[in-house]
């Protein structure tokens, strides 16, 4: 009877300490949860108040764009792009939500380092996402050397790392979500993130930058 006993409680014991892990578990999703809400709105805000300063991301790009379509030897040559579509046509894209978005409105701005051993993980990844999307990708390289995915990316001006990380130091990989045409900018990552992870966030970041330039427009009118 005794010996009964003593394995009931155990067991409840084992079975109240698995759901007090579970309990856990969920508590920390959650406290995740709301710190990425309270970053993402924070993103929202501060695409409102974007600084002039930042315009020499925007004119980073725009001479990029005009040296890919002008094909001009004198111009610098651009950062190593993954695109898989050359045409100027919309490149449409079904959000989680069920809205479209154009990805030609957007670019994705990556830093890497040639010596950076997480590059050469995260950099496929973000290739591959890529091509099966149709969204470009920029590739800036802190160390002046490029790898397998991107072996082009050229060096990033120091005008665009201090627009970009502002007082940060700069991490590698780390890759910004920009809408060309307002130069809204959203962090994507600061550090290596797995396929899965990686397509979570630049859908959320699509999200989040439609719905800021909606409310943007709503404004206006």
């Amino acid at each position: 009877m005794g010996t009964v006993s003593l394995q009931c409680l155990a067991a409840l014991v084992a079975d109240d300490s698995a759901v007090r892990e579970g309990a856990e578990t969920v508590k920390k999703r959650s406290l995740f949860l709301v710190y990425l809400q309270v970053a993402l709105l924070a993103a929202v805000v501060g695409w409102l108040l974007l600084k002039p300063a930042r315009a020499s991301v925007l004119a980073e790009i725009q001479r990029l764009e005009a040296h890919k379509s002008a094909g001009s030897a004198s111009m610098p040559p651009r950062p190593e792009v993954a695109s898989p579509r050359e045409s100027k046509a919309p490149v449409m894209w079904r959000l989680p939500d069920g809205s479209q978005v154009n990805l030609r409105d957007y670019k994705i701005v990556l830093f890497m380092q040639g010596r950076c051993p997480y590059c050469h993980q995260f950099d496929p990844v973000l290739r591959a996402l890529s091509e099966q999307m149709g969204l470009d990708v920029f590739a800036y390289t802190l160390d002046g050397q490029g790898d397998a995915a991107f072996p082009d990316a050229i060096p990033a001006p120091q005008a665009v790392i201090r627009d970009m990380f502002s007082t940060m130091k700069p991490v590698t990989p780390s890759a910004f979500l920009v809408e060309v045409n307002t130069l809204r900018t959203l962090p994507l990552l600061y550090g290596m993130v797995d396929a899965q992870a990686l397509s979570q966030r630049v859908n959320d970041a699509l999200m989040l930058s439609e719905q800021a330039r909606n409310h943007s427009q709503r404004k206006e009118k």
